[in-house]
């Protein structure tokens, strides 16, 4: 049996429902399908932070209220990358939330269903379907287990990490698209809501503490979320040295610097993975959109995916919606979505990968080495420092103050020259597949430096 949609997304998420509402905006038949039940969608491990600048914009595009009431947990306005010295440490803005994920994202389901859109939870999606060489549906397994298909002019996945449609497309089809899953693509989390017994000093702060104990990106956050209240975690790529440790273990033995078992009460404790590489590069096949997590769409350096996504989400509509219009659902007529993502946040995170392969380098102790003498300054974690040409006189400065370490400052410099590389090249991202591949490893080989 099958039934027949303009649009169906896989995933509830962020990018999912931000899809879902846009569609349905638009008069597009929409089919939301999620393999939790109704009552849990939007419920999920994260860090919770959100941007003030995505919340604004994306409830501009969805017609939908900005988070509100108890969705907003607290205010914050600044990010801290800071080392085991809380004296040493980089202060940056980030004006936004720290949003309760679950309540938000029922509002937005909510909203979805009531502007026409049919959900159907407690659904497993199991592979796309292929005919007339587009995807044209995906088969799935219902909750009384019956196997069922659901056809469409377009398919929107927003599945999370395991992207189940992309990565069930046969080899054959289409080449520009990676559908594989690697382990070194992920980092496994753990994250606990922790209740102090006094009051913190974070208010208004998200913090990354980069310790010597915890394996590489190396850090443990601290996320204030009320007076007594936050949001901590750590996470790494298990892979290599690090694949028989537990998460768990490290973030509790790295825990007790900051804060002893008997200092707080756990509110909530779980675990989940996130992505930790740049954007796919090509998101995009016939009939086909990716989005979110599925399309590795979180910051790899604060691994924060939920403002990404809500954009993605708004974009992939926004091209679904043209190309059902238009009946032309090729790499080709779907190409626009690539030029949105990349212009929006996709430059930004693949120069903050290179960041993170950087700060992986370094290590705690160099970390904080560079931090103490000024080697690494604000400007270089912002867009328009890498864009600036830093003259002799700074760099000699730099040289000064890394002495007797000239190396790290070798490899600052190779990572300040390799984004300025990376910034020339997504002014030339292709306006079409066409020179795609020719983009894709010009890229790439920047990357292949730093690993």
């Amino acid at each position: 049996m099958s039934e027949t949609y303009d649009v169906i997304i896989v995933g509830g998420g962020p990018a999912g429902i931000s899809a879902a509402i846009l569609c349905a905006n638009n008069k597009m038949k929409t089919l939301l399908i999620d393999k939790k039940t109704e009552e849990e969608i939007g419920n999920k491990v994260c860090g919770e932070a959100l941007s003030k600048k995505t919340v604004i914009n994306v409830s501009k595009k969805l017609n939908v209220e900005p988070p509100k009431g108890d969705e907003i947990k607290a205010n914050i306005s600044t990010l801290i990358i800071q080392t085991a010295d809380p004296e040493i440490n980089l202060s940056l803005p980030s004006i936004g939330y720290m949003i309760n994920r679950h309540i938000y994202g029922q509002r937005l389901l909510k909203e979805a269903l009531k502007r026409g859109v049919l959900l159907e939870s407690e659904t497993k999606v199991l592979s796309p379907i292929i005919k007339d060489n587009k995807v044209s549906g995906v088969k799935v397994k219902k909750k009384n287990r019956s196997i069922f298909e659901f056809r469409s002019k377009i398919v929107i996945d927003c599945s999370g990490t395991m992207a189940v449609v992309r990565t069930n497309l046969p080899e054959n089809f289409e080449p520009l698209l990676n559908k594989n899953l690697s382990k070194s693509d992920y980092a496994s989390c753990f994250r606990e809501i922790i209740k102090l017994k006094k009051p913190h000093k974070l208010d208004g702060k998200i913090v990354l503490q980069y310790v010597q104990d915890v394996p590489e990106p190396g850090y443990i956050w601290f996320f204030a979320i009320g007076k007594k209240k936050l949001n901590c975690g750590t996470g790494f790529v298990k892979e290599g040295k690090n694949e028989k440790k537990s998460v768990k273990k490290i973030y509790n033995e790295a825990m007790k610097k900051y804060h002893l078992p008997d200092s707080y009460e756990i509110l909530d404790s779980r675990g989940d993975v996130v992505t930790v590489k740049p954007p796919i590069w090509n998101a995009v096949a016939p009939g086909l959109i990716v989005a979110g997590d599925a399309a590795f769409h979180a910051d790899p350096l604060t691994a924060e995916g939920h403002g990404p996504a809500l954009f993605a989400g708004c974009f992939a509509a926004e091209v679904a919606i043209k190309t059902v219009i238009e009946q032309n659902y090729s790499t080709k007529d779907l190409w626009e979505y690539n030029i949105k993502i990349m212009k929006e946040f996709g430059e930004e995170n693949a120069r903050y990968k290179i960041i993170t392969l950087v700060l992986e380098k370094l290590g705690a102790k160099n970390l904080e080495f560079l931090l103490k003498r000024k080697v690494i300054k604000k400007s270089d974690l912002s867009s328009a420092g890498v864009l600036k040409k830093e003259s002799l006189f700074s760099m000699f400065m730099r040289m000064v103050r890394s002495f007797p370490k000239i190396g790290l400052l070798l490899l600052m410099k190779k990572a300040m020259d390799a984004n300025k590389e990376l910034a020339d090249l997504f002014v030339e991202y292709p306006s079409s597949p066409v020179n795609f591949r020719r983009w894709e490893t010009e890229i790439e080989n920047i990357y292949n430096l730093f690993t």
